[in-house]
């Protein structure tokens, strides 16, 4: 009778998450009690009576049926043991359920476990310490162990949704005419660039380990030179990136660069131009002009400036022409752009000065810096 009652205890239905974990314990060789743990529930929910599975694990029936009770009160962790936790003198192994742990920690939200709004890596090992997750760990182990769970730190970005009625009709309009060249046509996608400023920028560049840069730029709060906008065009047939400087962008400058745009093509081949809703690019002059001069308008959604395909071309142009410069003159900031697109469209190779050369004459300035200094 007392045997018929023990096989009576049953475990409950196993969640797909649970059964992997169980798993997982089950062939941990270093920790014998969790890996008999998990065998008792899998051989629990597999139908063997709770007798046959306390003979094959050499637990007593009553033992047996304390795990599979914890288990359908609490779930995996109530049948876990770490002995690491106990001894702080021997060497810690970090289990495969306690890095899923410290993984689901640092991908859950900060806001809701600590009141900031991003982790670092000492305020995630304080918080894994605080809710015994783990006793200790160092935070290069810790760094460690999310790199192996595939765990980086991600820039966030901002993101505008588009509220166009039209939002559908202009989107497919637009995907219709990147899938396929219009015969007799050719796609080009317009924007502008800027205000560019005569401003120190920040960026990055090449330095020993343990050495700082030796570049240092100048802080500026005066800006009395004005400000220049790059007009530019991306040609889809050919890759080419163009465009033009201007002191505004107002709708006479705005007609004058299409007029140069359209003076660069046969006049029997229509330009169909995608462009955002910029007041400049509907004023009803520039719209009689390129209806008259074979030219079509593809107007992008509101806040979805993402569909024009030029927009990923000026990240390049503003990391290897803008950052980590300081010009003082708009005619060198604007000869910076320039050199940058005649590389990008090849129309000159990738150096301007022979190592030989460069490497001559910074070599004499340093000996000429040697022999004057005392």
């Amino acid at each position: 009778m007392e045997g018929s009652k023990m096989d009576k205890v049953q475990v409950r239905t196993i969640s797909p998450s649970e059964r992997r974990i169980l798993h997982r314990m089950k062939r941990q060789r270093s920790n014998a009690v969790n890996s008999n743990h998990a065998r008792v529930i899998l051989m629990c929910s597999g139908g063997i009576s709770n007798r046959e599975i306390a003979q094959r694990v050499a637990y007593t029936p009553q033992w047996v049926r304390r795990i599979i009770h914890r288990f359908n009160r609490d779930g995996v962790g109530a049948i876990q043991w770490c002995p690491y936790w106990q001894t702080r003198d021997t060497p810690r192994k970090y289990f495969a359920d306690i890095v899923e742990q410290i993984a689901e920690v640092a991908l859950s939200s900060p806001k809701a476990l600590i009141g900031m709004n991003c982790w670092s890596l000492t305020k995630l090992r304080s918080y894994l310490v605080s809710q015994k997750i783990i006793s200790h760990i160092s935070l290069d182990w810790l760094r460690t162990l999310l790199r192996r769970c595939g765990i980086r730190w991600r820039h966030t970005k901002t993101w505008k949704e588009s509220h166009d009625p039209e939002f559908g009709r202009k989107y497919r309009r637009l995907r219709h005419l990147y899938a396929s060249r219009p015969r007799g046509g050719r796609r080009i996608c317009v924007d502008e660039f800027g205000p560019l400023n005569l401003q120190p920028r920040k960026g990055k560049c090449a330095a020993k380990k343990g050495r700082k840069p030796v570049e240092r730029h100048r802080a500026t709060y005066n800006r009395k030179l004005g400000v220049r906008h790059f007009l530019a065009a991306y040609d889809m047939e050919t890759g080419q990136l163009f465009g033009q400087f201007t002191k505004q962008k107002k709708w006479p400058q705005w007609l004058e660069f299409l007029k140069w745009l359209r003076s660069r093509y046969p006049g029997n081949e229509t330009l169909h131009i995608v462009l955002d809703n910029y007041g400049t690019h509907i004023k009803e002059e520039v719209l009689r002009w390129a209806e008259d001069h074979n030219i079509k308008f593809y107007f992008t959604p509101t806040n979805a400036s993402w569909l024009n395909r030029i927009e990923c071309q000026f990240t390049a142009m503003k990391n290897f022409a803008l950052e980590n410069s300081d010009f003082r003159t708009h005619e060198e900031q604007q000869e910076a752009i320039n050199s940058y697109l005649a590389w990008r469209n090849n129309r000159r190779q990738i150096a301007i000065e022979s190592w030989r050369t460069y490497k001559e004459k910074n070599t004499g300035s340093m000996h000429d810096s040697q022999a004057i200094s005392p």
